[in-house]
């Protein structure tokens, strides 16, 4: 168990933005995703939380592996859960999941869908589908799903859906967005009319959600927002807060003369300089993009420096900054305020994802709930 480095996640900010959703959200249910171990914040905690806390029915994973251990960790989670992508529907020996638990599959293929709808062992479970209307990713399409009217006549779809490939930019009138929803909106129609019951609905991600777009559908699906950062940014329209804060502490600090060689390869102090060791590095998820970021010791801006080794990364000061870090001093990569890991992903040339989905399990988590 390490002590100098840990990831604090705040349950209580959770709730806070987990009911900020719903207040933006007012008419919709939400379905918290879950996927990638809870965005890096431990997949058990936040789901037994956001179920037992918050009120969530509905969670969602990406593969049915994580359902099935969401499930046999918390065999009393009181929730349904649906897996967006990686179904396993062709495997005989994976797919008995779900029958043993509250596990439903999101169709997204024709090969699922014919497989679902003849086949009985899955002919008493709710059939949930995924329409493309644009993202070109995942997706039925309205011909594949009409094509079995007569099975869907008889079932109906429990709970029909899309994705929304570019709700993180501002919506603008008949941009991809509206045009998806549209879309979306026109099939649902048609599938109505063609006397086939679609009892619920869902088309709003994250970005959308901020935009309050597509919220007057059965549920929302937060991702992202949920756990602090924004989807859309300038401006920042999510005013949530970063549940997790990830500290660590200096184990070593020396003064280097320009034209040093510091670390691994050729990384030559370009100055005069003060360095600062931290005990992370990329077998921790601090990767190598990271290289020439800024970060601040004590209210003191630094830079990453050269190489980030997989245990440690160098930051180099001002040399006037010896007097002010020492050994044992608190570093946070990134703290509560979302404005934080947003700018951390900038510099770094990537997005707020990655970069929590990166921390490694060799990183503790620390749940807290004020």
């Amino acid at each position: 168990m390490r002590h100098s480095t840990y990831l604090e996640i705040n349950l209580g900010l959770l709730a806070k933005n987990f009911n900020l959703i719903r207040t933006l959200a007012p008419k919709a249910e939400v379905i918290p995703m879950v996927k990638a171990d809870a965005y890096g914040n431990g997949m058990i905690p936040i789901s037994q939380f956001l179920v037992g806390d918050c009120g969530a029915r509905v969670l969602g994973c990406a593969s049915l592996g994580e359902a099935i251990y969401l499930m046999r960790e918390c065999p009393d989670l009181k929730a349904e859960i649906l897996v967006f992508s990686d179904t396993e529907m062709y495997n005989p020996e994976a797919r008995d999941a779900y029958q043993s638990f509250n596990i439903h599959p999101v169709l997204h293929n024709k090969q699922d869908l014919d497989l679902y709808l003849k086949d009985k062992f899955f002919a008493t479970k709710p059939v949930v589908i995924k329409i493309n209307t644009g993202m070109n990713r995942l997706g039925l399409s309205e011909m594949d799903i009409m094509e079995y009217l007569p099975y869907l006549k008889n079932r109906g779809i429990e709970h029909l859906m899309t994705h929304f490939a570019r709700s993180s930019q501002h919506l603008r009138p008949d941009d991809k967005t509206h045009r998806q929803f549209s879309e979306f909106i026109k099939i649902k129609k048609n599938l109505i009319d063609a006397g086939i019951e679609v009892r619920k609905t869902s088309v709003a991600n994250s970005g959308a959600i901020e935009q309050q777009y597509g919220i007057e559908e059965t549920y929302v699906r937060p991702g992202l927002m949920l756990y602090g950062p924004p989807s859309v940014t300038e401006p920042i329209q999510w005013n949530g807060n970063q549940i997790s804060r990830w500290v660590s502490r200096v184990i070593s600090t020396f003064q280097v003369k320009k034209g040093t060689p510091v670390g691994y390869g050729v990384n030559v102090a370009d100055k005069d300089s003060f360095m600062a060791i931290l005990p992370i590095g990329y077998g921790d998820g601090f990767l190598t993009y990271f290289s020439g970021t800024k970060i601040k010791i004590n209210g003191i801006e630094g830079k990453i420096f050269g190489r980030i080794n997989m245990d440690m990364t160098f930051v180099q000061f001002d040399p006037a900054a010896e007097n002010k870090i020492k050994n044992g001093d608190l570093v946070e990569i990134w703290n509560n305020d979302n404005r934080t890991i947003n700018d951390l992903a900038v510099q770094s040339g990537t997005h707020a994802y990655q970069l929590m989905c990166a921390v490694s399990n060799r990183i503790p988590r620390i749940y807290k709930v004020k």
